[in-house]
């Protein structure tokens, strides 16, 4: 098992993310951040349908990831599924959903749709199937949320800008969290991980109690087209 110092490497699109096992904490806690503005509680089972190299899946928990002290269910007191994103994993998730209690599933976005279809299917079916709240996994080049009536819930994951950015439920604006992310302008800077500054059209700066919240930070509505580096 690797040392506190050790470095930990995951390819993304577009980059390869580099960290030593302290690094992987402030990131864990980072994310078990965004699902707590977007409603998880403590004791809740997460599961996350991505590739073992996203964040959203390495920082799941202490249990997966060599050097990582506390990940997400750690954080949270619960408990972590990770679920890999290919079609044919995809596939097989309403069937888990029959066996297993899951209280929120978070789901990469172009995988949605066959999720979707696959869901529909098994609602079909007689066997009893809890749903959990669905969270949509987006990119910065995925559509941006629309008018929804299953109550979707939305978190910006680009791995390799390592930007985590939860949809509020109250406000429906992206929240980009003080400490972590700094906006100059359209320009977000990544404060804890050393990338180029990227633009996203409709950055604003988040001032504390902002819709409700007393955390100060920023924030963005996800914009058409894809993100520039300035």
């Amino acid at each position: 098992m690797p040392g506190r110092d050790a470095n930990l490497f995951f390819d993304v699109p577009g980059a390869t993310l580099r960290f030593s096992s302290s690094d992987l904490e402030q990131w864990a806690e980072h994310l078990a951040w965004c699902y707590g503005v977007l409603g998880l509680r403590g004791g809740c089972t997460l599961a996350v349908q991505d590739f073992g190299n996203s964040p959203l899946s390495f920082l799941g928990s202490a249990m997966l990831m060599p050097g990582l002290e506390r990940g997400v269910a750690e954080h949270l007191g619960g408990r972590f599924i990770c679920l890999d994103a290919s079609a044919e994993r995809v596939t097989l998730t309403p069937a888990l959903l029959t066996q297993v209690s899951v209280d929120a599933l978070v789901v990469r976005a172009d995988v949605m749709g066959l999720l979707d279809a696959e869901l529909a299917k098994k609602a079909r079916g007689r066997e009893p199937m809890r749903m959990p709240q669905m969270i949509v996994a987006l990119g910065l080049d995925d559509p941006p949320p629309r008018g929804d009536s299953r109550n979707l819930r939305y978190l910006l994951n680009e791995p390799a800008k390592m930007l985590m950015a939860p949809r509020c439920p109250s406000c429906s604006a992206f929240h980009l969290r003080g400490g972590f992310y700094d906006l100059d302008g359209a320009v977000i800077r990544n404060l804890r991980y050393r990338c180029e500054p990227f633009e996203v059209p409709g950055a604003e700066i988040l001032r504390p109690g902002f819709c409700g919240s007393q955390d100060s930070g920023l924030r963005f509505s996800a914009g058409e087209g894809d993100s520039k580096s300035p």
